[in-house]
């Protein structure tokens, strides 16, 4: 497994698509078109962004990437694995799901064994590995998500909001997939729970994998992203750095998305006083960022 594993990296692409079309009950009366013609190439070592009001199409395209809901229409490879659109199986199957790990929105909610460590090894030994090794990964990746090894032989059920999403997190980590989708992960999180999703994303991020996260959250998107994807009318419309976003006002009017904060301050400042025009240029991208920048500006610095 992992000989195939190597070899599926060797792609200079993570995922690529090309003219990828979803129709739900295709061939009936009731024929639904949720996506048309997507094309996009997702790089290596990044993180994206896929933002869109609702009913955009974007959990539906993100489950194509790890076989969860296959398309008729288009190609998609994943490193070197191909889901080819004309074979109503997908070859290396189970070697797809151990390169793309899925996180759904309140993860939390799928946890069904008596204790944590069942609960984690569950993915990893249906995709092959021993019981050994599958319980060393739930110990590495549990107390990587900051949880200690008490937690393994405790019920998850008994567990706090947080500490779940985690448990279930690390049970996907455990898979050791190189390609991580979370689907609104910082959906009913308070404000320090959003703040450890966010921490989590980048250590990924760090550890070479690829990061594609869905979220309303464009204060997130602008924080952390490296290039964002916008849905709208069944179409991705564009895609770019999240500056490139966010500072296209006809975008931003048409699709009727929130600006982040930060750059919302950046507005009002530049209204009253063109110099703050600069904060445009030097791009923070968090709260911090923009004091200092905004204190730069003052003194007579950049």
């Amino acid at each position: 497994m992992k000989t195939e594993v190597i070899q599926n990296l060797t792609s200079k692409y993570a995922i690529e698509c090309k003219n990828l079309k979803i129709v739900f009950n295709e061939h009936t009366d009731k024929e639904f078109l949720v996506l048309d013609d997507f094309s996009y190439n997702f790089e290596k070592n990044k993180i994206y962004f896929i933002i869109g009001n609702s009913g955009t199409g974007k959990t539906s395209l993100v489950t194509h990437f790890n076989g969860l809901i296959k398309s008729k229409y288009g190609d998609i490879r994943v490193g070197n694995l191909h889901i080819d659109n004309k074979k109503r199986k997908i070859k290396n199957f189970k070697l797809l799901r151990r390169t793309v790990g899925m996180v759904f929105q309140f993860p939390e909610y799928q946890l069904f064994k008596d204790t944590v460590e069942k609960d984690i090894i569950f993915g990893p030994i249906n995709l092959g590995d021993n019981k050994v090794d599958a319980k060393k990964k739930a110990k590495k990746y549990l107390n990587m998500l900051g949880l200690s090894d008490e937690y393994l032989q405790r019920s998850p059920f008994g567990l706090s909001g947080g500490q779940k999403r985690r448990v279930a997190i690390a049970g996907i980590l455990a898979i050791e997939p190189q390609i991580l989708i979370f689907d609104e992960p910082t959906a009913g999180l308070d404000p320090a729970g959003e703040q450890e999703m966010i921490d989590i994303i980048l250590s990924l991020k760090k550890q070479g994998k690829t990061v594609i996260v869905i979220t309303h959250n464009m204060d997130h998107v602008l924080s952390i992203g490296d290039d964002v994807l916008v849905l709208d009318n069944k179409k991705m419309i564009t895609s770019g750095t999240p500056y490139e976003i966010f500072m296209n006002k006809s975008l931003i009017t048409s699709t009727q998305l929130d600006t982040p904060m930060v750059i919302n301050v950046i507005n009002n400042l530049t209204q009253d006083n063109k110099k703050f025009e600069k904060l445009y240029k030097l791009q923070p991208r968090n709260v911090k960022q923009l004091a200092d920048n905004i204190s730069q500006i003052i003194k007579g610095g950049k």
